[in-house]
């Protein structure tokens, strides 16, 4: 009995010292990536790493491929500011690489994460995704698809103060205009439904400076929570009693969790937040119309309505904005308030005066002063202030209000939101449905 405890005590020390050995002490690895992002079959890969140590050191780049039997080691070749890079050879279409960068300074030996990319394979646009909810108390960090396509996340990583603590695998994909949560380490007791791919392995302080990057598998950064200037003294500071949260203006706030659904707007800043990529909200003098779009036209008995659509990460005043029909341009049929807004990724509903009995709730700023058919050729043009044609819809040939073939029940629709012109079932102020037909034009 004694021998056995001896060597799993023996098991237990080379475990903890396997451990121990990864938190690289002397020698840091950071900033790792790949260039260029999306590798065709003609392309060198420059690999570029930032590494630290202080000790000298020689630093390697180790990469397989699945047509070979065995890895290839490269030498880095030192850059400014503590810069590596080495170049991995053009491979053919098709061909999965990956590599890693490995650093050695006599005592001790780095190595970076692992990454990997596929020649040949489609760009996917990672800038849609953003963090959007961070939670120390709860613990968990959720991520949010602004784009019209799902994504795996095959690759994305996240780093926590400068050092890896999640990387997305095959399994984790993420719906168009939906979230992901991923929870920590820390409280996996808590969730234990949660998959592996979806825990990140570190903690998360509702009080402390922190900074989390969101990645692109090639290295490229996508967002950075940057919280790295608090003062536990100021009068003014506030541990996060909820969440850090991204309110739809596009800036840190506090406000309550609200994991996995849509955030609700903060009042209090987040005080202390430096750098990230998020951008200025444009102000309320040059409103960025270029996101809204029509969305959907009902001219069904009993709907006749249409729905605007705004594509872009923050609210748009429709003040000034206006509304004709069937090309006839000074005869205008609606004109925004300043009291009408469309919220970020969000629909405003316009109803035709003949229904207006229907919704009798409204002001008459909500209601457009003409009819509108599922039978005859239209024209509906939305107009920016300066009276710039923003958007239209067309269903005929040019000689309007005609009576041609009749699309009842459906509604012309964007498919998906924002996308191309087609026949589908009425969503009013909801998504649109992901397909549709082609619009008749006769």
């Amino acid at each position: 009995m004694k021998k056995i405890m001896i060597v799993a005590l023996a098991l237990l020390m080379g475990l903890a010292s396997c451990v121990k050995d990864k938190q690289y002490p002397g020698i840091n690895i950071s900033n790792v990536s790949y260039a260029p992002t999306a590798v065709q079959a003609d392309d060198d890969v420059t690999v570029t790493a930032t590494i630290t140590s202080f000790k000298d050191f020689t630093a390697k780049l180790v990469y397989s491929t699945d047509a070979a039997s065995k890895a290839e080691e490269l030498g880095m070749v030192a850059g400014e500011e503590n810069t590596y890079t080495a170049v991995i050879p053009a491979q053919p279409d098709g061909i999965k690489v990956s590599f890693y960068v490995q650093a050695m300074n006599g005592e001790v030996t780095a190595v970076s994460p692992n990454m990997e990319y596929e020649v040949g394979a489609v760009a996917i646009d990672y800038s849609v995704l953003r963090l959007n909810e961070l939670n120390g108390n709860d613990k968990f960090i959720e991520i949010y698809n602004a784009g019209t396509d799902a994504i795996n996340l095959n690759g994305v990583y996240i780093e926590k103060d400068d050092a890896q603590n999640w990387i997305g695998d095959n399994t984790v994909k993420i719906e168009a205009g939906a979230y992901l949560v991923l929870y920590s380490e820390d409280v996996v007791a808590d969730h234990p439904d949660v998959p592996e791919a979806l825990i990140f392995h570190s903690g998360l302080s509702a009080k402390k400076n922190v900074r989390i990057q969101l990645f692109t598998p090639a290295g490229v950064s996508i967002d950075d929570f940057n919280l790295t200037n608090i003062d536990a003294n100021d009068p003014a500071y506030i541990p996060a009693p909820g969440s850090y949260s991204l309110n739809a203006d596009g800036n840190w706030y506090y406000a309550d969790a609200t994991p996995g659904a849509v955030n609700v707007d903060g009042t209090v800043a987040v005080l202390g937040l430096e750098g990230g990529d998020t951008p200025e909200p444009p102000t309320p003098d040059e409103p960025d119309y270029t996101n809204l779009v029509l969305n959907e036209l009902n001219g069904n008995d009993g709907a006749k309505y249409i729905e605007l659509y705004n594509k872009g990460d923050f609210d748009l005043s429709l003040e000034g904005m206006y509304i004709t029909k069937d090309g006839v341009e000074d005869d205008i049929k609606w004109t925004g308030t300043a009291t009408q807004v469309v919220p970020a990724h969000s629909y405003f509903l316009l109803y035709s005066e003949d229904v207006m009995i229907d919704h009798g709730d409204l002001t008459e700023d909500y209601f457009f002063h003409s009819g509108l058919s599922a039978k005859k050729t239209l024209r509906i043009a939305l107009y920016m202030p300066d009276g710039t044609e923003r958007d239209v819809f067309e269903r005929g040939s040019g000689t309007w209000n005609v009576t041609i073939s009749s699309v009842a029940p459906y509604a012309y629709s964007r498919v998906p939101d924002g996308g191309d012109w087609k026949l589908a079932d009425p969503t009013p102020g909801e998504a649109n449905p992901a397909e549709g037909e082609d619009i008749p034009q006769e």
